[in-house]
C-alpha cells in the first residue's frame, strides 16, 4: 500500500490516508473505553495429552556432553571477558554490545547448548530430578573445558539472566582464582514466589526441587502446547523497552525447541544461588532492569516478583563484595537500553 501510494499521489489516495487518520483520532478522543476493554485478555491454557517436554522429541539430533555450544569472538584488548547469554538467546545478543568494547576487551560470547540455533545435549531419563541440574552441569562444564583450551585467566565473567547467571555464578565459585570479577545481568538467583498460597512449598531448597518434580514438571510443562507455551511464558515487552527491539528479542529467545526451553527453566526453577552467593568471594556487580511501567495490574508484576527484584531481597545481605545497581528505564536486555549507564556501572 505504502508503494503504490508513494507512485500515484492520487487525490483519492490523499483522501483515504486523510478519512484514516481521521477515524483513528476519533476513536482515541471519543471512545476511550474500547481502550479500556482491551486490557483483559485471557491467556490460552491448552494442554495436549500425547506431548511429553521432559524428553527429547523424535528425530532430534542432541550435542555431545559437556561441550558449549557456540563462541563468538571479538576484540583486541588486554582483559578477557567472557559474555554467557542467557535462556534462549546465543552469544550474538551481545553483538553491539561487543562492537562497542573491541578494543576495551577480548570477549567470547558463549551460547549455551540447546540455545541459539545449538543443539542441546542428551535429555536425562524422565524421572531425573531437576534439583540435578543435568543441562545447567553440563553446560558449566562446556564453559570449563572452553576456557582450560584457550588458557584464559583473570578474566571478567558476565552472566545474563536465566541460566547464564547460574552458569556464570558457579563458575566463579568454583574458579575463583580464575576470575577477575563477575557481573549479573538482570540476573536471577532464584524463583521466587511470592504468592503466600503457594511459598510455603517453595521455602526450603528441598520443598523446591520436589514441588518441581512431583508437580510442575509432570503435571504442566510435561503436556503444555507451544501456543500455551508461547502466551504464559515472557512476553515480548519484557525485554526491552523499545516495541521493536522487544519483539525481535522475543522471536530470539522463543525460538529453541520447546524440551530445550522447558528442561532449562524446570531446573532454574528447582535451583537457588543465595547459599553461593553469600560466600562468593569474587568481585561481584549484579545490574537490575528498572522495569517502569512494564505492568501495572496487581498481581502481574511478574517480572519483579519472581525474578529481577524481589528475588534479591533476602539474598547474599551479607556479602561486601557483592554490589546491587537497578539501571532505570530498562528490560531485561539491558544494554540495548541504556548502553551508558551500563557503562558506568
Amino acid at each position: 500500500m505504502r508503494q503504490s501510494l508513494a507512485m500515484n499521489k492520487s487525490t483519492s489516495g490523499q483522501w483515504l490516508i486523510t478519512w484514516l487518520l481521521g477515524t483513528v483520532l476519533f476513536l482515541i478522543l471519543a471512545l476511550p473505553e474500547i481502550g479500556l476493554s482491551q486490557q483483559t485478555c485471557v491467556r490460552i491454557m491448552k494442554q495436549d495429552s500425547t506431548l511429553n517436554n521432559l524428553v527429547d522429541p523424535p528425530g532430534y539430533r542432541t550435542a555431545e556432553s559437556g561441550s558449549i555450544g557456540n563462541v563468538i569472538r571479538v576484540g583486541t584488548g588486554t582483559t578477557p571477558m567472557i559474555l554467557i547469554a542467557g535462556a534462549g538467546f546465543g552469544g550474538d545478543v551481545f553483538q553491539e554490545f561487543m562492537d562497542l568494547h573491541t578494543n576495551d576487551y577480548r570477549m567470547f560470547a558463549v551460547t549455551i547448548p540447546g540455545f541459539g540455533g545449538t543443539a542441546a545435549p542428551p535429555s536425562p531419563p524422565e524421572k531425573t530430578s531437576f534439583g540435578e541440574q543435568t543441562w545447567t552441569t553440563n553446560a558449566l562444564t562446556g564453559l570449563e573445558r572452553f576456557i582450560d583450551q584457550e588458557a584464559i585467566s583473570d578474566a571478567i565473567v558476565v552472566g545474563h539472566w536465566l541460566v547464564g547467571t547460574q552458569v556464570a555464578v558457579r563458575y566463579a565459585a568454583k574458579h575463583p582464582d580464575k576470575v577477575k570479577g563477575l557481573v549479573l545481568l538482570s540476573g536471577t538467583p532464584l524463583w521466587n514466589i511470592v504468592d503466600t498460597s503457594y511459598a510455603k512449598y517453595y521455602d526450603t531448597p528441598e520443598k523446591r526441587i520436589a514441588s518441581i518434580n512431583g508437580f510442575l514438571a509432570p503435571m504442566w510443562f510435561r503436556t503444555v502446547t507451544r501456543e500455551t507455551w508461547d502466551d504464559n511464558n515472557f512476553l515480548p515487552q519484557d525485554y526491552a523497552v523499545n516495541p521493536v527491539r522487544a519483539l525481535r528479542l522475543w522471536r530470539e529467545a522463543a525460538e529453541p525447541p520447546l524440551h530445550v526451553w522447558v528442561r532449562y527453566l524446570c531446573e532454574y526453577n528447582a535451583s537457588e544461588l543465595c547459599s553461593v552467593l553469600d560466600t562468593l568471594s569474587v568481585p561481584t556487580l549484579a545490574l537490575r532492569p528498572g522495569l517502569e511501567g512494564l505492568w501495572f495490574q496487581t498481581g502481574q508484576n511478574y517480572m519483579e516478583d519472581n525474578y529481577c527484584h524481589k528475588s534479591w531481597d533476602n539474598c547474599a545481605k551479607n556479602n561486601p563484595k557483592l554490589k546491587l545497581v537497578t539501571i532505570p528505564d530498562s528490560r531485561i536486555c539491558l544494554w540495548f537500553d541504556q548502553p551508558e549507564k551500563i557503562d558506568q556501572a
